[in-house]
């Protein structure tokens, strides 16, 4: 009872708190998606924030990219191309979206790429990091095009020789190279969380049923 009732509340209060973080997000890109698109300026360092629609034009390094591994959509195994963007001789990292992967794992998709100056619309945000997923293998030192499970900017910025803008850029479906994006804002609604706080709470309410119960047999 001493153990496991503090454990259980604190759970339930932390999917609360997971719950009112991802209502912020939701709030945040509401407002920031309703602004005007903002021409990108790649003299200026972390210009634009999470969420803020943007314009660039440039073309796509077609030779080097990264399949972001483990990103299924609609039940169906995929991965999503990052590719570097050159602007103004600087490069940024575009999200241009969501690709079925082939049958078999040692295959990679073919990526088609435009060859000529584009123009692109989009709106930069930061990946999350995911401590668990630093310590697997990924497929940095392989030819590209490289599989990996997440971002790395260090290793990024050693790749390209040369300096990246620290966010990436979601391409909007309209744009030149963009495959499919149906962006998800956040990976969990809020309203799962308040599910998930609600079973935290429950299993600590039938703990202490089952203890006075036990008092009580006592």
């Amino acid at each position: 009872m001493i153990i496991f009732l503090p454990l259980l509340l604190r759970l339930g209060f932390w999917q609360l708190e997971r719950a009112q973080e991802k209502q912020q997000l939701l709030h945040i890109y509401q407002q920031q998606s309703e602004l005007p698109v903002k021409k990108f300026n790649p003299q200026q360092k972390r210009q634009s924030t999470d969420y803020q629609p943007v314009e660039m034009t440039g073309f796509y390094d077609e030779s080097r990219y990264w399949l972001l591994d483990n990103k299924p959509r609609n039940s169906k195994v995929g991965y999503e191309v990052v590719m570097p963007f050159e602007v103004g001789g600087y490069w940024v990292l575009v999200n241009r979206g969501w690709v079925l992967a082939p049958r078999l794992r040692d295959q990679l998709p073919q990526i088609d790429t435009p060859a000529n100056i584009v123009t692109i619309t989009g709106y930069f945000y930061s990946p999350s990091k995911n401590a668990v997923l630093n310590d697997i293998q990924s497929d940095w030192i392989e030819p590209w095009p490289k599989r990996v499970l997440q971002l790395d900017h260090l290793a990024i910025s050693e790749s390209l020789e040369g300096e990246h803008y620290p966010l990436v850029l979601r391409i909007d479906e309209e744009s030149a190279g963009a495959f499919t994006t149906q962006w998800p804002v956040i990976n969990t609604l809020p309203e799962k969380h308040q599910g998930y706080a609600v079973q935290w709470f429950s299993m600590a309410l039938v703990l202490v049923g089952l203890y006075l119960w036990a008092l009580f047999r006592e």
